[in-house]
Order: C-alpha cells, then structure tokens, then sequence
C-alpha cells in the first residue's frame, strides 16, 4: 500500500510538472506570436534584401534603377521605376509573397489604431494622386475581387520628391473569396481608375510579416524595417 501511494504521488508530481510546462510553454508561444504579429517587414528594399517576385505587370517595370533624388526620405543608392501603362485603367504590378502574411487582420480594419502599409514614392504627378495597395491570393481566384482579402489606400502630398506615403485600410471588397490566411500576394497600382502614363519611383514597402507557413509562424525571422 505504501509503494502503491508512493508511485501514486510520483506520477501526480510528474503530472502536475508536466502540465506546467505545457502551460509555460502555451504562453511562451502566445507571447511570441503576439509579438510577431505586430512586427512589420520590408519586403524588398532594391539592394538585395527581398521577400517578392515580380509577375505579372501591365505597365514597365525596372526594380534596379538608380535613385533619381535622394533625401533624407530615402538615402537608398538604388530604387524600383514604373511607367504607367496609359491604356489600361486599372494598371497594376502584381508581387509573389514568398510564403504567406501573417497578421493581417491587423491591418485590415478601421478601429483603434491598427498599423499600416508603408512605400516610399518619389513622382513628378501632381499632389493628390492615388496609390492603392491590395492583397490577395495568386491561386486560382486571382482576379479581382475573389482573389482580393483587402484594399489600402495613400494619396501622395508632394511633387518631385521622395515622401513615405502612409496606406489607410479601405475596405474588404464585396465579393472576396480569400481569407487572411491565404495572402501571398501584392498588386500595386499607381493612379488607377485613370489614363495616364506617369513614372513612379518606389522603395521600400512595408507591411505584415511573411513567414514561410502559418505552421512555421514561431520560427520564423523578423526582417527588420529600414530607417
């Protein structure tokens, strides 16, 4: 009798030690992702440092252009150019995530204050002119708005200068079909819903953390965003 409640408290203390590690390491993992999803990434910064592909373009796009007017904005020896395709209103530059966003619902609402897209512009378009940021899905629902999660929106302030252009949270579109989870897409459009046929200067864009998948989201390595 005396083994039988010897071992009996042994493996209650093994029980209890058990579950209290379990629990350390729950709080652990949800401390971690708590902490990765309100980090930020650079995803590409035209120097070697990148996390997108370039696909499917309807404008011309040259990603290793010098820097036309560097400031204190934007020190970089070197940045993306576009020309904007003139025939087609809803040009745009579509960029293959390698891996999936995490985070993004986040981003992708108007309450509190949520953190934001980011993109250093350098245009000669007047003051006013809009840049629109979606995120998406690149699989079989790519067109829009099935493959589009969420839309954000910057209009740029100044002319023939770099500014960071802050992107406000627009809407989920009616009619969308992917989820948060599924996001290993960017489509950039400089002045949709227009004719023009402008050139952009672009840098370092910001936003959600990728990981490689949402099983990998703990180990996965934090960019850091460039000042």
């Amino acid at each position: 009798m005396k083994e039988f409640l010897s071992l009996h408290i042994v493996i209650g203390k093994r029980n209890i030690t058990e579950v209290r590690q379990g629990m350390m390491l729950l709080l652990i993992c949800l401390f971690q992702a708590g902490f990765m999803f309100g980090q930020s990434q650079t995803y590409d910064n035209f120097e070697g440092a990148k996390s997108v592909h370039y696909g499917a373009r309807t404008g011309v796009l040259d990603t290793v252009v010098k820097n036309p007017a560097s400031n204190k904005v934007d020190t970089s020896a070197k940045c993306a150019l576009y020309i904007r395709n003139s025939t087609k209103k809803f040009d745009n530059i579509k960029m293959s995530i390698s891996g999936k966003l995490a985070g993004v619902n986040e981003y992708a609402t108007h309450i509190g204050n949520p953190p934001q897209l980011k993109m250093k512009v350098y245009t000669t378009t007047p003051a006013g002119t809009l840049i629109e940021i979606l995120l998406g899905c690149k699989g079989r629902n790519n067109e829009y708005p099935a493959g589009t999660h969420s839309q954000y929106q910057a209009y740029t302030t100044v002319s023939n200068a770099w500014e960071e252009l802050v992107f406000t949270f627009s809407q989920v579109p009616e009619g969308s079909e992917t989820s948060a989870a599924q996001i290993d897409q960017l489509t950039l459009l400089f002045n949709p819903n227009s004719s023009t046929s402008d050139t952009y200067y672009f840098d370092d864009i910001t936003g959600p953390i990728v990981v490689a998948n949402q099983s990998e989201l703990l180990a996965a390595p934090i960019v850091p965003v460039k000042k």
